[in-house]
């Protein structure tokens, strides 16, 4: 009869496991020491499992903790549905701000991007993979909003969410996210900024 291949036999296939001992491992590191005391030493350590099957599995402590924040993220991804695109965006923002302060995905967020600065190979693996999911679910809301007929057709859909993660990151990386109110604010000043310049062409036609 065939031996059963050992836990060690296993190559780059993941033990379910071993992997949950380590994310839960991350989620507590960062937890009770924060960015400056997460390694992965201290992980692996905590999670009874060897350095080398950390580095197999994820690369970089950057790809470790993208994971963490896959894993406990899950709620910012319903998608709202409030009857407009304002509507729907604050809604996003404040679920993004409540998990951001109550979870340990704000700091898991915070310390993807100083990875990324501190290791640039890194940026594009972040932009490329990582963001993109993030942005797929607002790219989506101002799809729908263009559809629709709430935002012009031309609008710069990349350049729009560069804007409403600018100002969410700002937030999170200069502790604000207490100021909900500052939200509604914001998507009133976005949108007045992007649906501007098509009341001041009807307006001139108008004129003409």
């Amino acid at each position: 009869m065939a031996r059963k291949p050992s836990r060690s036999s296993i190559g780059s296939l993941r033990s379910p496991h071993t992997h949950k001992a380590i994310i839960i491992s991350a989620i507590e590191t960062l937890k009770e020491c924060g960015y400056s005391g997460l390694s992965i030493e201290a992980v692996a350590r905590r999670a009874g499992a060897s350095k080398p099957t950390i580095y197999r599995w994820w690369g970089n402590k950057a790809a470790l903790i993208a994971e963490v924040y896959e894993s406990e993220s899950e709620q910012i991804r319903k998608e709202p549905d409030k009857g407009s695109f304002k509507e729907n965006l604050n809604f996003l923002l404040l679920n993004l701000w409540k998990v951001w302060r109550e979870t340990i995905c704000g700091e898991a967020f915070r310390c993807v991007i100083a990875e990324a600065q501190l290791d640039p190979s890194t940026l594009p693996k972040l932009k490329d993979e990582f963001m993109e999911r993030r942005r797929e679910l607002p790219r989506k809301l101002v799809e729908n909003a263009i559809q629709q007929g709430e935002l012009p057709k031309d609008t710069s859909r990349e350049l729009l969410l560069d804007m409403i993660f600018g100002f969410c990151w700002y937030r999170l990386l200069t502790e604000q996210l207490e100021v909900e109110a500052d939200i509604n604010e914001f998507t009133t000043l976005l949108l007045n900024g992007v649906l501007r310049p098509t009341s001041a062409a009807v307006q001139g036609a108008a004129e003409v």
